[in-house]
């Protein structure tokens, strides 16, 4: 069984304009609206390949409402903390060109709010082998996103979690808790974490291979259309992708967590699972909707993902 957070959810709005000009008046020619959040689009890939998962995070107000009935709708199972606030919302407007998107802070939540979190994620953890955490940290009263992010992970002693957050909040708690098993950063975030800018392939091979940082962390750095660089256990791989038709690229990194979550949770093997997991991405990529996957399309990528082991 896989587990997936989601501290800060949101409504993902996504327009589509001829073209975007600050102060003129826009009539979109398609609006997608998608319950998101990174920890929700992970959740939705996951259904999609048919794994029992179940979601938890913080929903509030009307928009948390209307998330929790997409979910619903979907039949899967929720371990939600009911909060004061209203849950965010965030706008993505499209012109073909670039994507400008407009992100909600999402509200405060407060200290029982917390405490109630943790209680429950104490109470239900030894039922899931594998834990993703994803995206933001919302405002938490008198508690520090850092403080309040280990402690989490310090509940979860029996799972395989997945830390997919921004770098400079994982580099904060990377090395502070023994209980983070995989990362998935994008090659900024993981530029961010070593505070180095222009990285080659090679540079990262090399970080991976000596970086203490990384030690006793699988780590998947993400390339956008180059492919992958991946650390599973003590070997290094490269992973190229096949060219396709890529319609919208957000939440695909969510859908490589997904595919490492059920790759670790079916025990696949290291260039199974890499394959599975870049396949995950790609299928999203080619979606409109974030968070969506096609199974038949993951299976034909799975094919033509191409690993290579680099040492």
């Amino acid at each position: 069984m896989i587990l997936t957070n989601t501290l800060n959810p949101s409504i993902d709005i996504s327009y589509q304009v001829e073209s975007l000009e600050i102060g003129a008046v826009h009539r979109p020619t398609q609006m997608i609206k998608n319950a998101g959040g990174k920890g929700i689009n992970v959740t939705k890939v996951l259904d999609d390949l048919g794994a029992d998962v179940t979601a938890t995070g913080y929903l509030g107000g009307t928009n948390g409402q209307w998330i929790q009935t997409q979910l619903e709708q979907r039949n899967i199972q929720l371990q939600f903390i009911d909060i004061e606030g209203n849950t965010r919302q965030c706008i993505a407007i499209n012109d073909g060109e670039h994507q400008t998107e407009i992100l909600e802070g999402g509200p405060e939540v407060s200290k029982a709010s917390q405490a109630l979190y943790l209680k429950q994620l104490a109470d239900i953890a030894h039922q899931y082998k594998v834990v993703t955490i994803s995206g933001s940290t919302p405002k938490l009263m008198n508690q520090s996103k850092t403080a309040y992010m280990i402690k989490i992970l310090n509940t979860l002693t029996n799972s395989y979690n997945i830390v997919d957050i921004d770098g400079q909040s994982l580099k904060a708690i990377l090395g502070q808790s023994a209980h983070i098993h995989a990362i998935k950063p994008n090659q900024s975030e993981f530029e961010d974490l070593v505070n180095q800018k222009g990285l080659s392939h090679q540079d990262i091979f090399k970080i991976l291979k000596t970086n203490q940082l990384f030690k006793d962390v699988d780590v998947f750095v993400t390339l956008g259309s180059e492919g992958a660089i991946i650390k599973l256990k003590e070997t290094i791989y490269k992973a190229s992708l096949p060219n396709i038709n890529a319609v919208n690229p957000v939440g695909s990194g969510d859908a490589t967590v997904a595919g490492i979550a059920y790759s670790v949770e079916h025990d696949l093997d290291p260039v199974t699972t890499i394959q599975t997991a870049l396949a995950c991405g790609t299928s999203n990529a080619m979606q409109a909707a974030t968070g969506k996957i096609i199974q038949q399309d993951v299976d034909d990528l799975i094919k033509k993902v191409g690993v290579e082991k680099l040492g």
